[in-house]
Formats: structure tokens, sequence, C-alpha cells
């Protein structure tokens, strides 16, 4: 990937940075708005950053939650802040492809955010209820000769898990129904009782009941293995080559910021993440780390979104 950055070789070079010793900023608490209630995975990604870029940055990062209509509410709370390298936001793929969805957003990710770094990224896993195939191929040609007969779940409509399982259904050539939950807990609820039949969803989220056997995991979503469950295939090793969607997770603020405080918050950024222990954690919470530098970030912001985009139109998607 672009712009990518050794996260443990470089891990010396990057702590002892003149970025993280030079110039006034900061010089007060960083505010650091989660757009998601706390205990979600975004959340404790967000935590994990954001204690481990502290100590490097000399002053406290201080995650505000402001969760509502979809992490609209806190991303637009975010844009409105003033630019001034004191209020971040832990971003995903959602934060641009939005507007593509809604007609009415309070935000546009085109002029409102600046870019500091991306955090990561981590796969989605294909999980299907007990009873169907448990095999990609045999899944496939399950759903394909039962056109219109199963149904999907997803954790939001727009959100990335309902992306992915559109991106899917077209590259397989399924006919299925959406069912659209308020978040992923009670869309896997209703997968564990059998009352829908897929789901896309975290890795992380979904590795401890496919091995209790409650539910089939077939496969993940990134370009390789998850190495905390390597006996599981991705979708391409299955058969579905080219198919891959990652969520990721990475730091903007407001449009404007000054470069001297861009420069610092993303040196703090990479720091954190040459630290092994952070890595671990991250891991844990279903997320790969990435580092990558403000340019690159977003250039591969755009690239996510135009391929977003592709998705959107090709499924039709608008909500209201």
């Amino acid at each position: 990937m672009l712009g990518r950055r050794s996260l443990l070789a470089t891990t010396g070079a990057v702590l002892a940075s003149p970025a993280l010793s030079q110039g006034n900023f900061p010089t007060r608490p960083i505010r650091f708005v989660v757009p998601w209630p706390p205990g979600g995975a975004t959340s404790n990604i967000s935590r994990i950053v954001g204690d481990a870029m502290s100590p490097l940055l000399g002053q406290p990062v201080v995650l505000d939650h402001r969760a509502g209509a979809g992490g609209a509410i806190g991303t637009a709370d975010a844009a409105r802040s003033a630019p001034d390298g004191y209020n971040i936001l832990m971003a995903g793929a959602g934060t641009f492809y939005r507007p593509l969805i809604e007609r009415e957003v309070p935000f546009n990710p085109d002029r409102d955010f600046g870019f500091i770094g991306l955090v990561g990224d981590g796969p989605f896993a294909l999980v299907l209820r007990n009873g169907l195939p448990n095999s990609l191929r045999g899944f496939i040609d399950y759903a394909r000769a039962n056109p219109g007969r199963l149904n999907f779940a997803s954790s939001g409509q727009g959100s990335t898990s309902h992306l992915t399982a559109e991106a899917f259904n077209t590259a397989a050539g399924i006919e299925a129904a959406h069912v659209a939950y308020r978040g992923s807990a009670p869309a896997m609820n209703d997968l564990l009782g059998g009352r829908v039949d897929y789901y896309f969803d975290a890795f992380a989220t979904v590795l401890e009941n496919a091995r209790a056997g409650r539910i089939q995991a077939i496969g993940v979503t990134t370009s390789a293995r998850a190495s905390r469950a390597p006996e599981l295939p991705t979708l391409e090793e299955a058969g579905m080559p080219g198919f891959t969607a990652a969520p990721w997770w990475g730091i903007i603020g407001p449009a404007g910021m000054p470069a001297q405080a861009i420069q610092r918050l993303s040196a703090a950024l990479a720091g954190a993440l040459g630290q092994r222990e952070v890595v671990d954690r991250l891991a844990e919470q279903g997320c790969r780390a990435v580092s990558m530098e403000p340019a690159p970030f977003e250039a591969f912001v755009r690239a996510e979104n135009e391929k977003w985009s592709q998705v959107i139109e090709r499924a039709g998607l608008r909500v209201s």
C-alpha cells in the first residue's frame, strides 16, 4: 500500500524524531472525538492510540465520545471545531462516502477535513447461520439456486458492512434481501438465532462465536489471512479472486490545521504505531496497524471512497 512505513523497525527513529521535540505545539490537552459510543471497537482503538500518543506529545489526548446519527454528530462536531490541531477525529470509510448515501449530512468530506494519518485496517469475516453450506463455493451455489430466498444482515443502512455485502452479492451473482440493524450486536444476535442467513462483521467480533460453533466463518475480506485465525482463508483464496474489503481507521481534523500541528500529530501517531505493545493491543481489537503519513493517507482515502462510490451506485443506495 502506498506510503506504508515499517511499523517496528523504525520505532527508535520515530521516537527520537526532531518533529516531536521542536516548536510549541501542543501546549494543552488534545480532544480526540470518537463518533461512536464507548465500548465498541472504534472507541477501544481510539483509546489505545490516544494513550500511546500522549507521552510523545507531552500532553494528554482526551477521548470525547459524540455518538449518534451513524457517526454524523461527532464528525460534524469535529469538522466545526477550531482548526488548531487540538481537535482531532477518529474517522473511517463511512466518514467520506456517507454524503453519497444521505441527502443531508452536516459536513462535507471533500472540503471540511485535514489528514493526519492512517491507524490501520481490519478484516471483515463472512459468517453464515448454521445449516447453510460451510464453504464459500457451496454457499454461493446454494444462494444462486435459491434467488431471493436468503437475507443478509448489516450493522446499519449504508454501513461498511452493508456495502461489503452488496459488493459481495454483485460479485457472486447473489440475490438476497437486506436486513439493517442498529449496530453489530443485534445483527449478530439474529444471526445466532437463525433469523438472518449471513453477515459481514468485524473479524474480532465474530471469532469467539465461530470457534464455539454457533455460526460458520467462511473467510476474511483482506488480501492476507488474519493472524489470530490463520486457518481461515481469505475470500480470494476461497474462490473470489480480487475481492477485498477492509474497514479502516484513521485520524483527521478540521481543514486548515497548521502544518506544524499536523506534523507533530502525524509523528506521534507513527511513534505510537511503532510500539509492539500498541500493535498487539490493536490486533486484539481486530485492527492491523498500518502507519501512513498525511499525503499518502489522503490519497488512500480518496481511492477507497471511489471504490465504495461504485458499490453505492451499483446497489442504488440512498437514504432520505
